[in-house]
């Protein structure tokens, strides 16, 4: 956790930077747009095989995890006053009721982002002739995404290390669920 966000104190460096931070939130919001928009002409298209099935599903997960992210980021730094750093996940994946939302909230965004990426890669090696290799990327991508899905939400459930959630962040936690304790 310490070297969590002692690297994203480093990165925020560049990416909260007064410039470069409203570009990155501008280019989240273009790709987001520019995702609903693929997503709604693919499913005009029809999506009668089963790889089309996964891009759109994969891609609906990706564009509402990112929406929800957003709008959590912007209500928890800009509304609350909050430092959305290690705590800000950790927090959510610190008991029930929240739990209840957020386990498969991060496993299944993970997950849909490599098997959206998984999709794409398989379409690249499939335009290159390379059949074989084209499911072999996908379901790498796949496998990595649950792997990788398990690994931070058992992180950000405390399997590693106990994670000690400073006051501010039970204050906000309590805003929701008065009385909440870890």
């Amino acid at each position: 956790m310490n070297a969590y966000n002692a690297t994203q104190d480093l990165l925020r460096l560049i990416y909260r930077n007064p410039v470069v931070e409203p570009l990155v939130l501008a280019s989240a919001l273009v790709q987001m747009g520019l995702g609903l928009k693929l997503l709604i002409a693919r499913i005009w298209r029809g999506l009668r095989e089963p790889w089309a099935q996964a891009q759109v599903i994969s891609g609906g997960v990706v564009l509402y995890f990112m929406t929800e992210h957003l709008i959590a980021l912007a209500l928890a730094r800009w509304v609350d006053g909050l430092d959305t750093n290690f705590y800000w996940p950790a927090s959510v994946m610190s008991g029930a009721p929240f739990t209840w939302y957020f386990i498969p909230y991060y496993s299944l965004g993970v997950i849909a982002l490599f098997v959206h990426l998984g999709c794409a890669f398989r379409l690249i090696l499939l335009r290159r002739g390379a059949r074989a290799q084209a499911r072999a990327a996908f379901w790498g991508m796949t496998l990595a995404g649950g792997t990788i899905a398990a690994l931070i939400v058992a992180m950000l459930l405390g399997a590693f290390y106990d994670i000690a959630l400073p006051p501010d962040w039970l204050a906000y936690l309590r805003q929701f669920v008065p009385g909440f304790a870890p």
